[in-house]
C-alpha cells in the first residue's frame, strides 16, 4: 500500500514537472524560431539536419519497447512504464545537448571573440542540460518505489530504467559527435541565446553601415562654392 502511494506521488510530481519543462522548451523554441524568421537572421544551418529524424524515431521505438516491458495494471507499473519510456531519451538528450552546445560555441567563436557572449551561450547550454537532469532526480526519488520485479526475466524495473538511461547517455554522445563532426552549421538554431547573438550581430552591422553612409554623405553632396566674377 505504501509503495502504491509513493508511486502515485512520484508519478504525479514527475508528470507535472515534465509538463512544465516541455512547455518551457516549446515556447522557448517557438520564440527563438519566430524571432529568427521575423528578423531574417542568417544563422548557419545544420548540415546534417535529416539525421535528427533518426534520433527521434530511435528513442520513440526504445521508449515503446520499455513501456511494453514494464507495463502492468498497477500504479507502480504505470510509473515504471512512464520512466522507462523517457529514460533513453533523457540520457541521450543530456550528452547530445552538451556536444551540440560545445560545437555551437566553437562556431560562434569564428564570428566573435567576446568572452561575455560565449559565456551566455555556454550558460544556456548548461541550463538545457540541467532541465534534462530533472529526470535523474525524479528517478532517484522513485528508485525505492520501483524496486519491484516487473519483467518476466526477473530484472527489476529500476534496473531496466537505469540501463536504458545509461545506454541513452552513450548513444547521445556518439550521435552528437557524428552530427557535430565536419558540420559548419549551428545545431541549436532556435536557442534564445543563439538567436539573440545573431540578432545583435546583424543590428551592429546595420548600424556600422549607416554610420559609414552618413560619413560619406557630406563628401558626396558637398555644395559647390560659387565662383567669383572676374
Amino acid at each position: 500500500m505504501i509503495r502504491e502511494i509513493l508511486a502515485l506521488v512520484f508519478l504525479t510530481a514527475f508528470l507535472f514537472i515534465n509538463l512544465v519543462l516541455m512547455l518551457m522548451r516549446t515556447f522557448g523554441s517557438l520564440a527563438g524560431m519566430t524571432w529568427r524568421k521575423v528578423l531574417r537572421l542568417n544563422i548557419p544551418e545544420n548540415e546534417k539536419r535529416g539525421w535528427e529524424r533518426l534520433f527521434t524515431l530511435l528513442w520513440l521505438a526504445i521508449g515503446a519497447w520499455a513501456v511494453l516491458k514494464l507495463w502492468n495494471w498497477s500504479l507502480v507499473g504505470l510509473t515504471a512504464s512512464l520512466f522507462g519510456f523517457l529514460a533513453f531519451r533523457s540520457g541521450a538528450n543530456i550528452t547530445r545537448t552538451l556536444v551540440y552546445g560545445l560545437h555551437d560555441q566553437r562556431i560562434i567563436e569564428e564570428h566573435t571573440d567576446d568572452s561575455a557572449v560565449l559565456g551566455i551561450i555556454g550558460m544556456a547550454t548548461k541550463l538545457s542540460i540541467l532541465l534534462e537532469t530533472i529526470f535523474v532526480v525524479a528517478f532517484a526519488l522513485a528508485y525505492k518505489a520501483l524496486s519491484v520485479t516487473l519483467s518476466p526475466n526477473g530484472m527489476s524495473a529500476n534496473t531496466i530504467i537505469l540501463s536504458l538511461w545509461l545506454a541513452g547517455l552513450a548513444f547521445g554522445l556518439l550521435f552528437g559527435w557524428f552530427i557535430a563532426r565536419n558540420n559548419c552549421g549551428i545545431l541549436l538554431r532556435n536557442a534564445i541565446a543563439t538567436v539573440g547573438f545573431f540578432a545583435t550581430r546583424k543590428g551592429k552591422k546595420k548600424t556600422e553601415e549607416a554610420v559609414k553612409k552618413v560619413k560619406k554623405a557630406p563628401k558626396k553632396f558637398k555644395p559647390k562654392s560659387p565662383r567669383l566674377g572676374k
